[in-house]
């Protein structure tokens, strides 16, 4: 997945897998002719999760990846971090499966000190990605569930809600 990219280009690879979804369907019914409503109901099932998890990640990967020209100081020494690449993690989601990236930097001074800042695009359920522990209130509905994976964020928690997950 490349980064940013202007809302014509994501409304493009939108519309590109959507496209790959349904050519797939055709196919897999063109090779289960017999199929029943259900398990061709099934079938879409699965395709329909992987296409809402990619475009998730299209949504909020294409818009703010984190990445900053002039990263915020360490917060333990005061230097400038370094920007070292960006860090994936899957959020588990309802309706589909998110392969998400952030920018992380280190503080070459204080031997790896890492951070990944967070961005406007970086908010779901009226919190933070980052923040996936449910600290910071109760998103009404499944919405709150979408963040229930995770680790470590910038929640205060330090992780230890995060144990087991």
């Amino acid at each position: 997945m490349s980064r940013q990219k202007s809302r014509t280009q994501r409304k493009a690879e939108f519309l590109q897998a959507a496209e790959a979804m349904y050519e797939r369907l055709e196919d897999w019914y063109d090779a289960h002719p017999a199929a029943s409503f259900e398990e061709l109901e099934a079938e879409l099932r699965d395709q329909r999760r992987e296409l809402l998890g990619q475009t998730l990640a299209t949504l909020i990967v294409g818009r703010d990846t984190g990445f900053a020209l002039q990263p915020a100081a360490c917060a333990q020494c005061g230097r400038p971090r370094e920007f070292i690449g960006y860090r994936p993690w899957t959020v588990k989601g309802l309706e589909g499966d998110s392969r998400l990236e952030r920018a992380y930097y280190t503080c070459p001074v204080c031997e790896g000190q890492g951070f990944s800042p967070s961005g406007p695009e970086a908010t779901a359920a009226r919190r933070p990605l980052e923040c996936r522990c449910g600290a910071g209130g109760d998103a009404p509905g499944a919405a709150s569930q979408v963040l229930r994976f995770g680790g470590g964020g910038f929640c205060g928690c330090g992780g230890a809600q995060h144990v087991g997950r």
